[in-house]
């Protein structure tokens, strides 16, 4: 089904598969260098902070306006402006004099990473059958694993070496690869299934996705594990480096260990679950979620080794949720990828940024606000789940 002029299949996936990485290397390769830009900056931990949940707002609703556009204009424009933007604003942001210019550049360049993303998810439907797709979106959790358990030790030897602003450039380099593999892509979205009529209109169509309760319920029962798992991402240098004394790059090892373990842990639960496509795979997220709030709030705060396996299992029921919830939402619908696309990735980057700010509450203490939010993200998805299969409208493959 590729409908690539000069491009093979492979190489699409890898397109993919690197604008999927994209958003972990932007956010987790400065993450053990926080205590030391906050001293740079002359500025707090709160405000610091705006840059990591300020990146994913505008991220979010970057990707909730720009994929039905993209439904209306094509994917190529889309996805070459925001290549373009990303890169720029990654290497002004590594130059950043002072913090409010740091964190004006994190704001433009989440909002350019939301277009990148929202299009490489389109891509999956523009370019792959129907049977090879949700392997496809398997495919690209499992390779798009370079980006959290590459970039934060990445991170710790960039910081060694040079400092801490080449984390800032990297991606911005490693973009320039997508913007050479853009140059030569063929749009994938044919002329006559492209909308027509007004903006407005398009985005009537992404309104019409949104009032069905069925799938904006279930989209928001596994969206819900993005935000322990984001609030994770944001506290985590605070309990390990600064409560633990863990060193920064034993830091980075362990956040690359906790992403490794995640997905083992999403391909086994596939595996258990007859390739997770079915009510049992929401059902043992939950249950990893909870799991992990018992530990966290119980027993979490006695040593690093304990905190670790605590947030373990809150990474693997975040890696799980997404293939799970992706694979049935996309075939929900036809004609409306990008808004499709759109919405899904708004309500996790949303509920995600939600989770940085939740996280980083003035609690007693960082653990047990992370302990909390895998809490409320286990309860919150039982009842909402619940309601989905009880409603009158099922979704197919559910």
């Amino acid at each position: 089904m590729n409908p690539q002029k000069y491009l093979p299949s492979w190489v699409i996936i890898l397109l993919i598969v690197i604008l999927s990485t994209i958003p972990p290397f932007s956010t987790d390769m400065f993450l053990p260098a926080l205590p030391e830009m906050v001293k740079y900056f002359h500025t707090t931990e709160a405000v610091l902070n705006i840059t990591l949940y300020g990146f994913m707002f505008f991220q979010a609703v970057s990707m909730l306006i720009l994929g039905p556009i993209s439904d209306k204009y094509g994917r190529k424009p889309i996805l070459t402006l925001s290549i373009i933007a990303y890169i720029i604003t990654s290497l002004l942001a590594s130059v950043a004099p002072t913090i409010e210019t740091f964190i004006i550049c994190r704001m433009i360049q989440g909002a350019a990473s939301g277009g990148m993303l929202v299009v490489s998810i389109a891509l999956v439907k523009d370019c792959f059958e129907e049977r090879v797709r949700n392997t496809i979106f398997t495919l690209t959790v499992v390779l798009g694993v370079i980006g959290p358990v590459a970039s934060p030790v990445l991170g710790a030897y960039l910081i060694e070496a040079v400092n801490w602003q080449s984390t800032l450039a990297f991606p911005g380099l490693l973009t320039v690869i997508c913007l050479i593999i853009t140059l030569l892509f063929t749009e994938s979205l044919p002329a006559d299934e492209k909308l027509t009529g007004s903006l407005p209109s398009v985005f009537k169509r992404m309104i019409w996705v949104c009032r069905h309760k069925s799938f904006m319920t279930f989209l928001i029962a596994m969206g819900l594990f993005s935000l322990p798992f984001m609030a994770y991402l944001a506290v985590s240098s605070y309990i390990f480096v600064e409560g633990f004394g863990v060193a920064k790059t034993t830091y980075s090892y362990m956040l690359a260990i906790n992403a490794i373990l995640g997905t083992t842990g999403m391909l086994a639960l596939q595996k258990l679950t007859k390739g997770g496509s079915n009510k049992s795979m929401g059902v043992v997220v939950i249950i990893m979620s909870l799991v992990s709030s018992f530990v966290l709030l119980s027993v979490g705060y006695m040593n690093a080794a304990v905190c670790f396996i605590g947030t373990t299992f809150c990474v693997i029921a975040a890696f799980a949720a997404r293939p799970y919830a992706l694979g049935i939402l996309m075939s929900q619908f036809d004609g409306d990828t990008g808004s499709v696309s759109s919405v899904f990735n708004f309500t996790l980057v949303f509920l995600g940024c939600l989770g940085m700010v939740a996280g980083t509450l003035p609690w007693p203490t960082y653990i047990i606000g992370l302990g909390a939010c895998c809490l409320f993200a286990g309860v919150g998805a039982s009842v909402l789940m619940y309601l989905t299969v009880k409603s009158k409208v099922q979704l197919k493959g559910l």
